[in-house]
């Protein structure tokens, strides 16, 4: 095949159960993935002139409840509230020995703060904070003939659209994989019982099912640290690019500007012109 074979745990299971670890060949990506764009926005531009996109932060989303699955706490058994106490009590004294690790999280399975609910909130509220400064996502779509999309998020078919290799991207990011969209969204539990990567899968790729017109793929960046506005803007290869779609009201002269705008390391990219009759 020819490429580095890369884990990938972006693709989620129905319901709570552990997520399916696949290489991206055995994902069965499709062929393009594409990003819809506004040439009137000189920052969207960028993403041709400079072969950049931004990892947003997710309290930038319309949708106020998208990447923000709280870490649940609520409805946990005896049974579960140990096995967090325990594996937190090994994470964080691990000098401790076995038997004062099992003490304390028998001593915590019944005085554990985790059963105040105003509490377990403000840890909440807390955590989502430092995780929606921490992570950035990009959102693409495998659908180009989306007129809801071109509508919504190109600029009323003025705009443009640019497709990508979603192998090359995913593997040049570090993952990748498409969005599961469910009628509830799934709860989110703490680490053992969902892994620190069951967590962020869930929070990354679930959105509700009034969603799912999009069609979407995302792939993500997190640190440990504070994400800049730097730090967020990557640019991609300029082998990941593989056709430009022109929106079907895109003016003579913007469509001039754009094809002039093209950098010499992307002149081997196909350039289309969108149909409003070709779309779903």
């Amino acid at each position: 095949m020819g490429l580095k074979v890369v884990k990938s745990y972006y693709e989620v299971a129905m319901g709570i159960t552990n997520i399916e670890h696949k290489t991206f060949e055995e994902m069965e990506l499709p062929e393009v993935i594409y990003k819809y764009r506004d040439w009137n926005d000189t920052f969207h531009k960028r993403i041709i002139t400079e072969r950049e996109v931004f990892m947003a932060a997710p309290n930038s989303f319309e949708d106020p409840v998208d990447c923000k699955l709280p870490i649940e706490y609520s409805g946990l058994s005896k049974k579960e509230i140990r096995e967090v106490c325990l594996y937190n009590s090994k994470l964080y004294c691990p000098e401790r020995t076995r038997k004062q690790h099992r003490k304390y999280a028998k001593n915590w399975r019944t005085e554990s703060p985790l059963g105040n609910i105003n509490l377990i909130k403000q840890f909440q509220e807390q955590m989502l904070e430092k995780y929606n400064s921490q992570i950035g996502v990009l959102s693409l779509t495998a659908n180009v003939k989306n007129l809801e999309m071109w509508e919504k998020y190109s600029n009323n078919h003025k705009g443009f659209a640019v497709g990508f290799n979603p192998i090359v991207m995913f593997q040049y990011l570090g993952g990748g994989g498409p969005v599961t969209y469910y009628d509830t969204l799934p709860t989110v539990r703490p680490v053992p019982i969902h892994s620190y990567d069951e967590q962020r899968c869930y929070q990354i790729f679930s959105k509700l099912s009034k969603w799912s017109f999009e069609e979407e793929y995302r792939t993500h960046i997190f640190r440990s640290n504070e994400l800049t506005k730097e730090s967020r803007t990557i640019q991609i290869p300029a082998e990941a690019y593989t056709e430009i779609v022109i929106g079907a009201d895109m003016p003579n002269d913007m469509f001039e500007d754009l094809l002039n705008s093209i950098p010499s390391e992307l002149k081997q990219v196909t350039i289309k012109r969108a149909d409003k009759n070709e779309m779903n």
